[in-house]
C-alpha cells in the first residue's frame, strides 16, 4: 500500500516555553486526588454524611453562641411568693376591684370575694355546674361592685357585691325551652356601670350581633341600701334577744346530764340567707347592632326593589366614589349572567385565580364614651351638664368596629330606636382594616390602630384629629393602652398661663412582639420610641401587657414561655421577675390568670402543679394548683418607684372664662414685682431711642441741604412733571 510523504518538511521539536501550565485540580498538586473517586452508591453516602456534618456543626455553633450571649446578659432579680392560697387552687379567672379592696375569683362552682390585704374569704356565691371563665368588676357605688361573668357554656350573669354579700341579678341569655341556645362571647360594661354591651352568637345559623343594655344603676343602689338597712336592724334585734336569753339562762339552775351525752344542738335558721333577697329593677335593651355585610356579599346581592322606579331611586348619581352596589341589576339577572359566562368559558374556569376567603366578622370591639364634639349637635344635650369629676359623666355614645372592617361607627345611646334598626350617627372610614383601639379613662382621646402599622389619634373633646403616626411598616398593631397622664410632662403654651391640652403616653404592642411608646400631646411632636425590640423566638412573644393599677410607671408583662416580668413603662427594662415554685408552672401562659390588688401593692398569680394529673379528683382537687401572692411593695428593685409621688392630671382640660381670667390676673399680679425694673429699663432705652431719632433727623436735614436745586423753566404745565413732592410747585422757593 503506497504511503504519501510530504517532501521538504523539517521536524521542529516543541519549545520548552510553550508547555501548558499545570492545572490546580491536578492530582499532583491536590493530595486528596491521589485517592481514586468512590464508586456509587458510596459516593452519594459520602456527600450526605458531609452535608449532615456541616448542618450539625452550624447548629452547634448557633447554640453555643446563644448560650454565650445568655450568660453575658444581666439577669433581673427574681422574687418568690410570700403566701399560697391553696383553697383556691381551682381558680379559673381572677380580677381586682377598681378601688383595690377585693379580688374576685371565678371557681368551678361559683364566685368568691377575698380581701386583698388579709387574703380572707369575705363572701361566696355558689351554683352547680357553673364554671366561671371570665370575670370583670365595675365600681357603681361606695364599696358596691357590678360583677360580669361568663361561664364555660357561654352564659353571661350579672351580680352585685355589696355589704360583704353577693346578690344575683339576672342571666342575659337565659335558655328557654323550645328556643335556640345563644352564646355570649364578650360582655363589657361602661366605667360606672350605666350601660352594658354583650356579643351574642347563634351556633346554628352562625349569626353574630351586639346588644346594648341600659342598667338601672341608681335604682339598684337605692334597693340595696334599703335591704342592707333592714338586715342591720334585724341583726341588732337578734343580738338583743340573744343577750336577754343568755341572762335568763344564767339565772336558772343547770340541768344535770350524763358525761357521755352530747350537748344540746343550737337551733339553726337556714332561711336567713334567703330572707332578704332584693327584687332588683330589670335592665332594658337600647339597641341591637348587626355586622355590616362584606363587599362580596353586597356585589352578589343585587337590587331587590320590586319596581323599576324604586330601583332607580337607589342608584347613585355618580358624583361621589361609593361601593358600587347601588345599581338596577336584579339578583336573577346577575345569576343568569353568571350561568352564561360559565357556559361560554367552561374550559377556562379552572384556570381562574381562586378568590381568597374573607374572615368572618366574628369579633366586635366597642367603647362607651361620654359627650364630645364629634357627634352632630342635638344628640348629647342631656349629658352636657359638667361635673366636678369627669370620670362620673354619663356615656352618650358607643364606638363600634368589627373584625376585618375598615371603618369605625359611632352610635348615640340617647336616641329612641325602633325595631332595633340602628344607623350610625358618625362613620370614620379608613384605607386599612382596623386591628386595635383604645380610649382614655375619661374617653376624651380615641386611638385607632391599623393593619398597615399606622395609628390615628382623635381628640373627641375638641372634635379634632391630633395626628397620624406610622409605627412600623407592614406590621399589624395588636394592642393600644393609654398610660396615666401624671407620668407625662405637661408643657404650657407660650402665651396662655393655663393648660389648653393634656399630654399622655400611649403604649403600642405590635404583632411581631415589639413595644412602642408615643406621646399624645398637641401635634404628636415625638416619634414612637421602641422600648422592646422585635422578638426572635416564639416563646418571647407577649401574651399580656398591662399597666400596674396605682403605679403607672410599671408594666406587668407575661411571655408565652410562662415568665412574668415587671418592666419600666417608658424604658422597657425588666426590673424583676416574680417566679413560681419549681413544682408549679403558670396556668395557661397564652391567657394567664393575673391580678393586681391594693392599688399596685400585691400581685396574684395562678400556678398549676406539674405533677398533678387530670385524672385525679375528689379531695386531691385542691392539689391541682394554688393562687400565689406576692408583696410588690417588698421588692427592693422597685423601692424608687414605690416612693414616687405624682399629682393627678386630668386628660380633659376645660378652661372656663372665669378660670382663664383668674389665671391671667394671677400672672399679672406675680409680674408686678418686676414692674419697677422694667420701667427703669424702658426709660433708659427711651433716652437712647430719642438720641437715635434726633441723629437721624439731623442727617436727613443735611442730606436735603446738599441736594442740588432743579429748575423747570421749559415746563408749562406742572401736572406733567413727575409726581414727587420735591418737584411740586408748592415746595419751590
Amino acid at each position: 500500500m503506497p504511503v504519501y510523504i510530504r517532501k521538504n518538511v523539517n521536524f521542529t521539536p516543541p519549545s520548552i516555553d510553550k508547555f501548558p501550565l499545570e492545572d490546580d485540580e491536578d492530582y499532583i498538586t491536590d493530595p486528596d486526588q491521589l485517592v481514586d473517586r468512590l464508586p456509587q452508591p458510596y459516593r452519594m453516602i459520602d456527600k450526605v454524611l458531609k452535608l449532615w456534618y456541616d448542618e450539625v456543626w452550624e447548629i452547634i455553633e448557633k447554640r453555643e453562641n446563644e448560650r454565650l450571649e445568655e450568660s453575658r446578659k444581666i439577669r433581673p432579680p427574681q422574687y418568690e411568693c410570700s403566701t399560697q392560697m391553696k383553697s383556691h387552687g381551682r381558680a379559673c379567672c381572677v380580677c381586682d376591684s377598681v378601688d383595690g379592696r377585693y379580688i374576685f375569683i371565678g371557681l368551678p362552682r361559683g364566685l368568691a370575694a377575698v380581701d386583698v390585704l388579709t387574703q380572707e374569704k369575705m363572701a361566696t356565691w355558689e351554683e352547680d355546674s357553673v364554671d366561671i371563665h371570665y370575670i370583670k368588676a365595675y365600681l357603681i357605688g361606695v364599696q358596691v361592685y357590678l360583677i360580669v361573668t361568663i361561664d364555660d357554656m357561654g352564659f353571661a350573669r350579672l351580680l352585685i357585691f355589696g355589704g360583704d354579700k353577693f346578690y344575683f341579678v339576672k342571666i342575659l341569655n337565659e335558655f328557654q325551652e323550645g328556643g335556640t341556645k345563644l352564646n355570649i362571647s364578650k360582655c363589657e360594661a361602661s366605667r360606672n356601670g350605666d350601660y352594658l354591651g354583650a356579643v351574642y352568637e347563634n351556633p346554628e345559623t352562625a349569626e353574630v350581633w351586639l346588644e346594648v343594655y341600659k342598667l338601672p344603676r341608681d335604682a339598684w343602689l337605692h334597693e340595696l341600701e334599703s335591704v342592707l338597712a333592714q338586715t342591720k336592724k334585724e341583726e341588732k334585734t337578734e343580738e338583743d334577744q340573744t343577750t336577754e336569753t343568755a341572762a335568763t339562762t344564767d339565772q336558772d339552775a343547770p340541768t344535770p346530764q350524763n358525761e357521755g351525752d352530747p350537748p344540746p344542738a343550737a337551733p339553726q335558721d337556714d332561711s336567713h340567707g334567703e330572707k332578704h333577697v332584693p327584687k332588683l329593677s330589670p335592665t332594658s335593651v337600647v339597641m341591637k347592632l348587626k355586622p355590616p355585610p362584606s363587599m362580596s356579599e353586597l356585589r352578589q346581592k343585587g337590587n331587590t326593589s320590586s319596581s323599576v322606579y324604586s330601583a332607580c331611586q337607589k342608584v347613585d348619581t355618580g358624583e361621589v366614589i361609593g361601593t358600587g352596589v347601588n345599581h338596577i341589576l336584579t339578583p336573577s339577572h346577575k345569576e343568569m349572567r353568571k350561568e352564561v359566562f360559565a357556559h361560554l368559558h367552561d374550559n377556562l374556569i379552572d384556570y381562574l385565580p381562586k378568590e381568597d376567603e374573607l374572615e368572618s366578622l366574628e369579633d366586635v370591639n366597642f367603647h362607651f364614651m361620654t359627650a364630645g364634639r364629634l357627634v352632630p349637635i342635638g344628640l348629647e344635650q342631656q349629658s352636657q351638664i359638667e361635673t366636678d369629676d369627669e370620670l362620673k359623666r354619663l356615656p352618650t355614645t358607643i364606638a363600634v368596629w368589627w373584625k376585618g372592617s375598615t371603618h369605625v361607627m359611632q352610635y348615640s345611646l340617647l336616641k329612641q330606636h325602633k325595631d332595633f334598626e340602628v344607623k350610625p350617627d358618625l362613620v370614620w372610614p379608613y384605607t386599612s382594616p382596623v386591628t386595635a383601639s383604645a380610649v382614655s379613662d375619661d374617653t376624651s382621646l380615641l386611638a385607632v390602630g391599623f393593619e398597615n402599622g399606622n395609628l390615628v389619634l382623635w381628640d373627641r373633646y375638641l372634635g379634632i384629629q391630633r395626628g397620624v403616626v406610622n409605627i412600623l411598616d407592614r406590621v399589624k398593631i395588636a394592642q393600644l393602652t393609654f398610660l396615666d397622664p401624671s407620668i407625662c410632662p405637661q408643657n404650657l403654651d407660650d402665651y396662655q398661663p393655663y393648660r389648653t391640652k393634656a399630654s399622655a403616653y400611649l403604649l403600642i404592642l405590635c404583632d411581631n412582639g415589639a413595644l412602642y411608646v408615643t406621646m399624645t400631646g398637641p401635634g404628636l411632636e415625638l416619634d414612637p420610641i421602641c422600648i422592646s425590640p422585635q422578638v426572635e423566638k416564639e416563646n418571647d412573644i407577649f401574651t399580656m401587657v398591662q399597666p400596674v393599677p396605682g403605679i403607672q410607671d410599671l408594666l406587668i408583662t407575661v411571655l408565652k414561655s410562662g415568665k412574668v416580668q415587671i418592666r419600666d413603662s417608658l424604658q422597657g427594662t425588666v426590673l424583676c421577675e416574680p417566679i413560681l415554685p419549681k413544682s408549679h408552672e403558670l396556668m395557661a401562659p397564652w391567657d394567664p390568670v393575673v391580678a393586681v390588688g391594693a392599688m399596685g401593692q400585691i400581685l396574684f398569680l395562678k400556678g398549676n402543679n406539674k405533677d398533678y394529673g387530670e385524672d385525679e379528683g375528689g379531695d386531691q382537687a385542691e392539689c391541682a394548683g394554688a393562687l400565689f401572692v406576692y408583696q410588690i411593695r417588698s421588692f427592693p428593685s422597685l423601692d424608687s418607684y414605690m416612693s414616687r409621688k405624682r399629682d393627678k392630671v386630668n386628660q380633659t382640660v376645660h378652661a372656663k372664662i372665669e378660670n382663664r381670667i383668674e389665671a391671667l390676673m394671677k400672672e399679672r399680679i406675680a409680674q408686678q414685682g418686676l414692674r419697677k425694673s422694667r420701667m427703669q429699663e424702658r426709660w433708659g432705652n427711651l433716652k437712647e431711642e430719642i438720641w437715635s431719632i434726633l441723629q437721624y433727623r439731623d442727617h436727613a436735614e443735611k442730606k436735603a441741604d446738599n441736594r442740588p436745586e432743579v429748575h423747570y423753566k421749559h415746563v408749562r404745565n406742572f401736572s406733567q412733571t413727575p409726581g414727587s413732592m420735591g418737584w411740586s410747585p408748592f415746595f419751590q422757593k
